[in-house]
């Protein structure tokens, strides 16, 4: 199988979780090929191509307007080494940017043809799989899988590597370990040391407190104030046995967090994160960030009301209420809960409840065995 990647940090996590997962189950090798996202005007002509019938010419035009013709002979040449025929192959992709190229490579060597979230434009109809998060309200389709959140590449394998790492730089001093993933601003939410203050020094606190390591990792999208206040903070209280700064060390600790903790904390801005550490085997303890002030939150309130009163569908949700909504439906399989204030912090390091959920949990797994039976009985969206 390929993989057409467009380098996208999310998207790429997403496609080889699922990739991974299928050359398990199938033993097929995987390629993987990385593209420049695709920009709309692309995207309306790529779907033109792809909507006409014939012999793939008009797909071979568009590739060779938008440079693309160095893929199918890329193609070509892997086929070949391996003795196989187009036939044989799925290509997948994940986002809206490289879905075109996923899906006319699709076409032309008529193999499969899958995409992971719903592509701008093209939609999931032309594909054969789709592998779409119920946050996106996808209707309901023999070609369309929904799963709760996104699914990723978190394995046991990558946990257990990661964790021997980690532990042998910094091991752990206390049997109760804390990883606290920190998100940051987007049109919906703000990390700001404000918050911190508030909320994550008497995180700090009461693991000084009560005898518990902190394994701390901010995101890419965590501003440099908050992570100069998170630093500040950290050098006062022992607790903090890590702290990785996004900003300033590409190394993802992720992985060796999920291996060393015994608890988890994750900002509700992500629902990547949630969605990883549950499928790590955490029921994650969501931290309330701050929303920001704007007129899209009364729109959003306005449009919550409507759908509360059923006059309009959930789909119609947008900004912080969906967010909200996907995270609700992860604490609705106990996979998560809110934590919405320092009471709710406590019940939930000090509670009888463990910090593992301890049921099966990994949306990348299943969209794999979906596909691989799917394909197997030589069912299609077309």
């Amino acid at each position: 199988m390929f993989v057409i990647s467009d380098g996208i940090r999310g998207h790429v996590n997403q496609s080889r979780g699922v990739a991974h997962f299928l050359s398990l189950i199938t033993g097929c090798e995987v390629r993987e090929l990385e593209a420049r996202p695709a920009g709309f005007l692309a995207k309306i002509k790529a779907k033109r191509a792809i909507d006409k019938d014939g012999n793939g010419k008009a797909l071979v035009r568009w590739l060779k307007r938008t440079g693309g013709l160095s893929f199918p002979e890329a193609v070509k040449e892997t086929l070949l080494s391996l003795n196989a025929a187009g036939e044989e192959v799925l290509f997948l992709s994940a986002g809206s940017g490289v879905a075109p190229l996923c899906l006319s490579l699709g076409r032309l060597f008529k193999g499969g043809c899958a995409t992971i979230m719903t592509p701008a434009v093209l939609g999931t109809r032309p594909f054969d799989f789709a592998v779409v998060p119920d946050h996106d309200f996808p209707k309901s389709s023999k070609n369309v899988l929904v799963t709760l959140g996104a699914p990723n590449f978190v394995t046991e394998e990558k946990i257990r590597q990661e964790a021997e790492r980690l532990k042998e730089l910094f091991p752990p001093r206390f049997e109760k370990r804390i990883g606290l993933l920190l998100g940051g601003d987007d049109g919906n939410y703000r990390i700001t040391p404000r918050w911190i203050e508030g909320v994550v020094k008497p995180v700090f606190e009461h693991a000084d407190k009560n005898g518990a390591d902190l394994y701390v990792t901010t995101s890419r999208r965590t501003s440099e104030e908050s992570e100069k206040a998170l630093e500040g903070l950290a050098q006062k209280h022992p607790c903090v046995r890590y702290l990785c700064l996004a900003s300033r060390d590409p190394y993802n600790p992720l992985y060796g967090i999920f291996g060393l903790a015994t608890h988890l904390l994750a900002t509700e801005d992500s629902v990547s994160m949630v969605s990883e550490a549950a499928t790590a085997g955490f029921r994650v303890g969501v931290l309330l960030a701050e929303r920001k002030k704007s007129v899209k939150r009364l729109a959003e309130g306005l449009c919550k009301h409507l759908v509360d009163w059923k006059i309009l569908s959930a789909g119609c949700l947008f900004g912080v209420p969906k967010f909200v909504l996907t995270i609700e439906r992860f604490c609705e399989r106990d996979l998560a809960c809110f934590i919405k204030d320092f009471a709710d912090f406590e019940s939930f390091v000090e509670g009888s409840f463990s910090g593992k959920h301890g049921v099966q949990f990994c949306e990348a797994k299943r969209a794999a065995e979906w596909i691989a039976s799917s394909w197997e009985k030589g069912e299609s969206a077309r």
